[in-house]
């Protein structure tokens, strides 16, 4: 049997690529295109040498396929502490699973060969490669999509939606909220946690020259969004906060210090004071169930 290394070499950055932007929609760590591809390079130069150096046994070893996978995800993703990195690498092993089991599923299901071979999955040349990847990467994304419903559709059920409302001078808004795992994100200055709000749901509360930066879409413009913040009455409330998200690295939310927040759970009423507000222009939930982002350390 002839193996094309630049071919198999292609085939798993793809593959790897794809496993990675999973974990990364699933576990909503901080990452680029860049590093999710730097990642993926890594995974599949490993493949490379184990197919070019057959003899050096230690690369065949359980260890250094664990050592390996928790390279990858130390280069594909932005890591706060251990414990999040072991969650993410815990998310990265069962996207894997998954793509494998997608993979095997279409081999079985179009009876194409295929066999493994110290750690290396290979499928017979006459059986189209680009069509076996093609399927089990639709495969994936559309068993991916279903449990991620079911599990945004559980974690609703579970009442983690409280009701929430922001003072500002003399105004209040009021939304639900979803506490969310993910959102560990700080004011740099303060320290104080963020509670990210959808514009529409604060509009009727913010000065009107901050309401013309998203009516306008200038939130990303951060020459226009620093003018016209220091020229606002309220210019000492209001500050720029630096956050990471999929496919997207030092962004921005324009964020400000209410007079307070009130969150309401199990007809039990908590307020906080010392809270940042970050305003996002974008809707948050597609069934708009709610409209905030709460992080847990508000709650406890």
């Amino acid at each position: 049997m002839e193996v094309y290394i630049d071919i198999l070499f292609l085939e798993n950055i793809v593959m790897n690529y794809m496993i990675l932007w999973v974990t990364a929609r699933f576990s909503k760590a901080g990452t680029s295109s860049l590093r999710l591809f730097l990642g993926a390079l890594v995974g599949a130069v490993y493949v490379v040498v184990l197919i070019l150096f057959p003899g050096i046994k230690v690369y065949y070893t359980t260890m250094a396929k664990v050592i390996l996978s928790a390279l990858m995800v130390a280069i594909s993703f932005s890591i706060e502490n251990f414990r999040r990195y072991f969650k993410i690498l815990a998310i990265f092993y069962v996207s894997t699973f998954i793509f494998a089991g997608a993979a095997f599923s279409f081999l079985y299901l179009n009876k194409t060969g295929g066999f493994v071979k110290n750690g290396v999955f290979y499928v017979y040349w006459q059986s189209s490669k680009w069509t076996f990847m093609i399927f089990s990467i639709l495969t994936v994304v559309i068993i991916g999509r279903i449990f991620w419903e079911e599990i945004q559709s559980r974690l609703i059920k579970d009442k983690l939606i409280v009701r929430l409302k922001v003072a500002f001078e003399n105004k209040i808004a009021d939304m639900s909220a979803l506490i969310d795992t993910g959102n560990s994100l700080h004011d740099p200055l303060t320290n104080m946690p963020v509670v990210i709000v959808e514009f529409l749901a604060l509009k009727d509360i913010l000065p009107f020259e901050i309401q013309s930066i998203f009516e306008n879409s200038k939130e990303n413009d951060l020459s226009s969004v620093t003018d016209i913040v220091s020229k606002s009455n309220w210019f000492s409330r209001f500050r720029l906060i630096p956050f990471n998200s999929l496919g997207k690295e030092n962004g921005m939310l324009i964020g400000f210090k209410p007079d307070y927040i009130e969150l309401e759970e199990n007809e039990e009423k908590k307020g906080v004071e010392n809270v940042i507000i970050g305003i996002y222009n974008r809707s948050l939930s597609k069934n708009a169930k709610y409209r905030a982002l709460l992080s847990p350390e508000l709650i406890s």
